[in-house]
């Protein structure tokens, strides 16, 4: 069998070889063709003739990552795998090689395996392959699982993209749901102006007009109830501590419309009118409870955010 060829090679020489070159003139050497001279590269250097007569009689030599192959077409039968070499790059067909015999050579694991080179040196010679049968096997399956990979990447991103696009299209779906449509307008500028054409700037500040109307009646409202408690904490807290009082709640204010300008308000000067506040609630708690204080700081809490929507 033709794969026996390699039987005498190392391993290191296997995982080593980058280049192999199939040597035909060995063929032509034993059949004393006087046209050619045979030129064997080997990898060690011949010191005498005995040496040389033990390198020509190897079917192989083996130098720098390239395996340089001797052989006579009787010798090479039935299939040859290259898979012993995974390094491959390179096969170098040369000196008018003859694979009668040969049926294959199978390179589908030889994935590096970029360049195949056949060169021919006499045209009076038989053809290349004189076997024509004779085939380079490249398992299509090798090159079919790299594009499947590849397609279900690209498939993989493809969903990706779609799936985000699905979302925009689902959230534009909401906004368009809570968007008024152009009847709905049409209805509302009716109710409103009582006319049916419409005027957006004319409908937006009687839409304003209308909600402070209802608005303005709590605000006032809450607004009252703060001042009566002010009033009666300041008459609690006497003359001693009405001052106090004052800066108290001044500072509380300040804090809360700090709190609403969060990311443009020094940290510092947060700091400072928080440790003022703390003060504060300690000189007042000689005639307060905790709980009064809070209640008052969260009345003046809420009157300020309705003051915002006001």
């Amino acid at each position: 069998m033709a794969q026996e060829i390699f039987n005498g090679l190392k391993n290191h020489q296997k995982t080593g070889t980058r280049h192999i070159i199939f040597d035909g003139l060995k063929n032509h050497q034993k059949n004393n063709n006087p046209r050619y001279e045979v030129d064997i590269r080997w990898n060690i250097k011949q010191n005498n003739s005995q040496q040389q007569n033990d390198s020509q009689s190897s079917p192989f030599s083996f130098s720098d990552g390239v395996l340089s192959i001797y052989f006579t077409s009787e010798e090479l039968k039935g299939e040859l795998d290259l898979k012993p070499f995974p390094n491959l790059r390179k096969i170098t067909f040369q000196n008018n090689v003859q694979f009668d015999n040969l049926e294959s050579i199978d390179l589908s694991k030889n994935e590096n395996l970029c360049k195949i080179v056949m060169e021919q040196t006499d045209y009076q010679w038989n053809p290349f392959f004189h076997n024509y049968n004779f085939i380079l096997l490249i398992k299509e399956m090798q090159i079919e699982d790299r594009k499947l990979e590849q397609l279900e990447t690209e498939i993989a991103e493809l969903r990706q993209s779609l799936n985000y696009k699905d979302q925009i299209i689902t959230e534009l779906n909401k906004k368009a749901q809570q968007t008024p449509t152009l009847s709905q307008f049409r209805e509302l500028n009716n109710i409103a102006l009582g006319r049916t054409d419409i005027n957006f700037n004319k409908l937006m500040q009687e839409i304003k007009r209308l909600k402070l109307k209802d608005f303005n009646p709590y605000f006032q409202e809450q607004k009252n109830t703060f001042e009566q408690l002010t009033a009666t904490a300041k008459n609690k807290a006497g003359d001693s501590l009405k001052s106090i009082l004052d800066l108290f709640l001044q500072t509380s204010r300040q804090i809360i419309e700090s709190e609403d300008k969060s990311n443009n308000y020094d940290s510092f000067v947060q700091g400072q009118l928080q440790g003022q506040l703390n003060t504060c609630r300690t000189l007042l708690q000689t005639k307060f409870t905790p709980e009064e204080l809070r209640s008052l700081l969260d009345k003046q809490k809420g009157l300020r955010k309705l003051e915002k929507h006001s």
